[in-house]
Order: C-alpha cells, then structure tokens, then sequence
C-alpha cells in the first residue's frame, strides 16, 4: 500500500479539521458580520495554520518570514498575471450579466449594485484570501504541479477547496447553484495555477484574484443573489483552454507532463 504524499495529508486534514467549524456555523449562527458571512468563515484558519506548520517544519522561522513576505511580492509577478487576476473576473462578469439580460428569470427587478462598498470589499477580500491561498497557492501549487501537471494539480486542489465549501455554500443555495460552483471552483483553481506557476510564481496575483472572485459576486445583483455559476462556468472553460493551448506545450516540452 503506497502512503500518502505529505499534501494528499495536508488536503486531507483540511477537510477534517474543518468539521468543528461547520458544526459551530450551524448550531450558532451569527448575524451582523460583514457582507453576510457565517461564522464557519473562521475555517480559513485551518488552511492558515496547517502551512504555518510546514512552513515551519521546513525552514524554520525563516519559512515563516518568507511566507508572510510573499503576500506583497509584486517584484516577481509578471505584468500579464497581475493585469489577469485584476481584469479576467470583472470581464467575465459583465459578459454573464449581459447574457443574463436575455434570460427569462436572470435578473432581478430593481438592479442594485452597492458600489459604496466597493473600497471595503477590496480590503477585507484581499486580507480574507491570504489564510487561504498560503495553502492552496505558496504551500500546495508547485510540488503538486510538479507531481501532476498543472491541470490535474489545479482539479485536485480546487475539488478539495469546493468541497471544503459545500455545507457553507448548503446554508444558503440549491443543489444546481452548488453543483456550478464546485465546477467553476476547478476551473478557478486550474487558472490560478497556471497563473502562479507561469506568471512568476508570485503570490500577489492569487491573491488578487482571489479577491476579485469574491468582490464581483458580492456585486452582482443584487449583492450576490443572481450570480448563476454555470454561466460563469462557460466563460471560464474558454480561459482555461486558452491557458492550456498557450502554456501547455511549453510545460510539455520542458517536463513531459503536459496535464
């Protein structure tokens, strides 16, 4: 019996311990935080603490100060990652709202948009995304991506990081809203990592993005609650592609691992 690569243990071990927070959310839901979020919104310090350790185990302190110093290395991020995870979400947003326009039952009458909050969202969007993607980004995406291939490495940590979303995601959705959102968590995830691994393998831009998916859902109206996933599913799947056709034979080339 073949064991577990330390970050299929690591993947593992955020779902699990995981698991007190989403009974906490449930038994002792909370009102009043900003933008609506539950209480479970704390399991972001799972992942957080979990490469905390590894940091640590690997490099000691010095693991740690490089971590932390990676949130604002914009030094080595490539000028296309950071103008992709500022601009790709946005567009894909305003096509889905477009299409939506055309959809018997896409879009709520009045629209509102709070762009009021806009600035705020900015800030704790951003700061919400570093717990995470010091897992899923700096501590998971290179060795995984060595291992499997930017593709598969991007599906495997994106189907656990939907998957560590579904019972939130349960509260307040149907199953056809969750099922889309599992698919576009993959297809995030494999242009996070291409982004990462290709655009200079900077942490900036990941959490850029990731700030972005959660700014333009809270935007779209009203305030999130007419953000139909498998719309933007479709844009994605072309943003992946075009990702993959452009860097993939390159990666191919370089390590005969072209998924």
């Amino acid at each position: 019996m073949r064991r577990l690569k330390w970050y299929h243990t690591f993947l593992i071990l955020v779902l699990l311990l995981s698991i007190p927070f989403y009974i906490w959310g449930a038994l002792s839901p909370v009102s009043g935080l900003p933008f609506g979020l539950p209480i479970s919104f704390l399991m972001v310090f799972v992942p957080c603490g979990l490469s905390l350790y590894e940091a640590w185990k690997r490099e000691k302190a010095d693991g740690i100060k490089r971590l932390f110093r990676s949130i604002l290395d914009v030094k080595n991020a490539h000028g296309w990652a950071l103008a992709a995870s500022l601009l790709v979400m946005p567009c894909i947003s305003l096509l889905a709202f477009m299409a939506q326009t055309h959809m018997s039952s896409g879009l709520p009458e009045p629209i509102t948009v709070s762009y009021s909050n806009l600035p705020l969202m900015l800030l704790l969007y951003f700061l919400g995304a570093i717990p995470e993607e010091f897992a899923w980004t700096s501590t998971l995406t290179s060795p995984m991506t060595k291992k499997y291939g930017p593709v598969m490495a991007g599906i495997w940590i994106g189907l656990v990081w939907g998957i560590w979303h579904i019972i939130p995601w349960s509260w307040a959705h149907p199953a056809w809203w969750i099922g889309g959102m599992l698919l576009l968590n993959l297809l995030f995830r494999v242009f996070m990592v291409f982004l990462y691994e290709f655009g200079g393998r900077s942490l900036f831009p990941s959490l850029l993005f990731h700030m972005m998916i959660n700014v333009c859902t809270g935007l779209f109206p009203n305030n999130g609650s007419h953000f139909n996933p498998w719309i933007f599913c479709v844009g994605f799947i072309a943003v992946v592609g075009t990702q993959i056709g452009y860097f993939g034979q390159a990666h191919n080339k370089k390590t005969g691992n072209w998924l």
